[in-house]
């Protein structure tokens, strides 16, 4: 049986501006991809991701979906750029594990941020992110918060590998 992958899309920010290619990459690779976004009908959505052996998500509220996965399912977070580990952690991360999820984190370089085509590379953004933090939730949602990603397919296919491994254990 081919696993399901569930990727949760966004029409927000931190959208994975290469969706369908992830979504190719993940099928050639053997998943039963569904692509899909929270909406009204919570139940359904709830038994959308309980069916799902993998769910996939730039670090969001979409992530907080988790919560209906089955036991020992994969949660793989794509966390932005911005010296973003303890939010990552500490909002979906460790709750995963907690809920006897396993649990991969795909960390997003300066090459596959949006952010990159509005800051130039000498801004704070790229030179020294972690202090943004130190400024207070305003500026973070104003800058590292504002942006999509695009992951780099060669990169992130190894992460989507060690998803069929983590299936395996």
């Amino acid at each position: 049986m081919r696993p399901q992958m569930l990727i949760i899309s966004g029409s927000g920010t931190r959208k994975l501006l290469n969706l369908d290619e992830v979504a190719a990459a993940a099928t050639a690779l053997g998943f039963n991809v569904t692509v899909a976004e929270a909406g009204a009908d919570v139940p359904a959505f709830a038994a959308l991701v309980n069916s799902a052996d993998v769910l996939l998500a730039v670090h969001g509220a979409g992530l907080t979906n988790q919560i209906f996965m089955p036991t020992n399912a994969v949660v793989l977070q794509i966390v932005p750029w911005g010296n973003m580990n303890w939010h990552a952690t500490n909002f979906y991360g460790q709750p995963a594990r907690d809920m006897q999820l396993r649990y991969l984190e795909y960390f997003v370089d300066e090459e596959e941020t949006s952010l990159k085509d509005k800051y130039p590379r000498d801004h704070v953004v790229f030179k020294d992110p972690k202090a943004l933090h130190t400024q207070g939730w305003q500026v973070l949602a104003e800058t590292i918060m504002k942006q999509d990603v695009k992951v780099n397919l060669t990169r992130f296919q190894l992460f989507l590998l060690q998803t069929i491994d983590k299936l395996q254990e």
